[in-house]
C-alpha cells in the first residue's frame, strides 16, 4: 500500500468541497438565481440579492465588477483544477 493512497482521497475531498463553493458563488455572482438555489436548497429571491450584493462588496465605497468578479473565480477554478491534477499525478 502506497503512503499516498489515502491522501488521494483526502485531496479529491478537499478539491470537490472547494470547487462546489467557487461554483455556489459564480452562479451568485453572475445572478443565476435557479442554479444556485438547487445547491442551497430552499432561499429566497430576497435572501439571494443580499448575498449578491455582499460579496460584490456594493455595501461598500468601492464595488467590484460581476465581470471581474466572475473571471477571478473561473481563473481560481482552473487552478485549483490543475494543482489536483498535479497533485494526483506527482503522488502516484
Amino acid at each position: 500500500m502506497n503512503q499516498c493512497d489515502g491522501m488521494w482521497f483526502f485531496s479529491a475531498a478537499f478539491f470537490a468541497i472547494v470547487f462546489v463553493g467557487i461554483v455556489s458563488d459564480y452562479l451568485l455572482i453572475t445572478n443565476h438565481f435557479v442554479a444556485w438555489k438547487a445547491i442551497h436548497g430552499n432561499v429566497n429571491q430576497t435572501t439571494f440579492q443580499e448575498l449578491q450584493k455582499f460579496a460584490l462588496c456594493e455595501n461598500q465605497k468601492v464595488a467590484i465588477e460581476p465581470k471581474l468578479a466572475s473571471c477571478i473565480l473561473v481563473v481560481l477554478a482552473g487552478c485549483l483544477t490543475a494543482a489536483f491534477v498535479w497533485f494526483t499525478f506527482i503522488c502516484r
